[in-house]
Formats: C-alpha cells, sequence, structure tokens
C-alpha cells in the first residue's frame, strides 16, 4: 500500500511539532529540515490547523504548534483523513470502476479487507508511539 505525499507530509509536520513540544515552528522550518517542498508542507500544516490537530498564530513570531497532546492524534485516523477518496484499484470506486473481470473477479474483496486493516493497524498507534524516539528525531531534524 501506499500513502500520497500529502499523507506523509501531513505525518511529518506532526512529528516534528511532537519532537520540538510545544515549541513554535513555521512551514518553512519543517521543510527545510526534512530538505522537502515549502509548498507542500504548508498545505499540510494549512489542512492541519483546519482540522483542528494544529494550531496557528500569525505574525512576525508566529507559527504552528500541536493543539492537542501527542497521546490524543491517532495516526489512523490522520491517514484516513488524508487519504478519503484515494482508492488502491479502480474496482473499489463506488462506480465499480472499468475492469471488465469485476463481476468475477475475487481480487476486489481481498484488497478492499486488506484496506481496511492497514488503517486499523494504523488505529492502534497514536502520534506519541511514533515520535517516542524524540530525541533522536530532534537531531536528525536539527541536521545534527
Amino acid at each position: 500500500m501506499n500513502i500520497t505525499t500529502f499523507s506523509d507530509y501531513t505525518l511529518r509536520v506532526l512529528i516534528y511539532l511532537a519532537v520540538h513540544d510545544g515549541c513554535k515552528s513555521t512551514a518553512d522550518e519543517i521543510a527545510k529540515a526534512y530538505d522537502i517542498s515549502f509548498h507542500h508542507v504548508a498545505k499540510a500544516a494549512q489542512w492541519l490547523v483546519r482540522e483542528g490537530y494544529v494550531k496557528s498564530e500569525r505574525g512576525r513570531f508566529g507559527g504552528i504548534r500541536l493543539n492537542q497532546h501527542p497521546r490524543e492524534i491517532n495516526i489512523g485516523h490522520i491517514v484516513k483523513a488524508t487519504e478519503a477518496g484515494t482508492i488502491l484499484v479502480d474496482c473499489l470506486r463506488e462506480t465499480g470502476g472499468a475492469c471488465c473481470i469485476r463481476p468475477a473477479c475475487g481480487l476486489k474483496g481481498a484488497l478492499a479487507q486488506a484496506q481496511i486493516e492497514f488503517y486499523k493497524v494504523l488505529e492502534g498507534y497514536s502520534l506519541a508511539d511514533v515520535a517516542q524516539k524524540d530525541m533522536a528525531l530532534k537531531a536528525l531534524l536539527a541536521g545534527d
């Protein structure tokens, strides 16, 4: 299974904020730490603010920080929300897709079940779980 770049960057923003424990950070700082696109980070941060996971302060000394404790942020819920509308294969579309063997194929059920299990496993993890090695993560993100 793959997740979208948007989901990946959303999780990266959350991990960065978790290891920086309440300190305000900017999208530019986060993008530089990961060596990724500022625009993608900014888009992920905006989504996180809109969804209430992160709070934002404008202005010269503004930035973003977690709005909830990392134990309260469920990784499965984040990924499921950021992946909404993304399908594994064409036959899993609500319309049934365009696959000519769809009526007789057993793969659709197996893939649908795998997708459910994928999210179920991720729902067993909080942000605190995935950022538990925060000192090592902080050092890596600082470029040390």
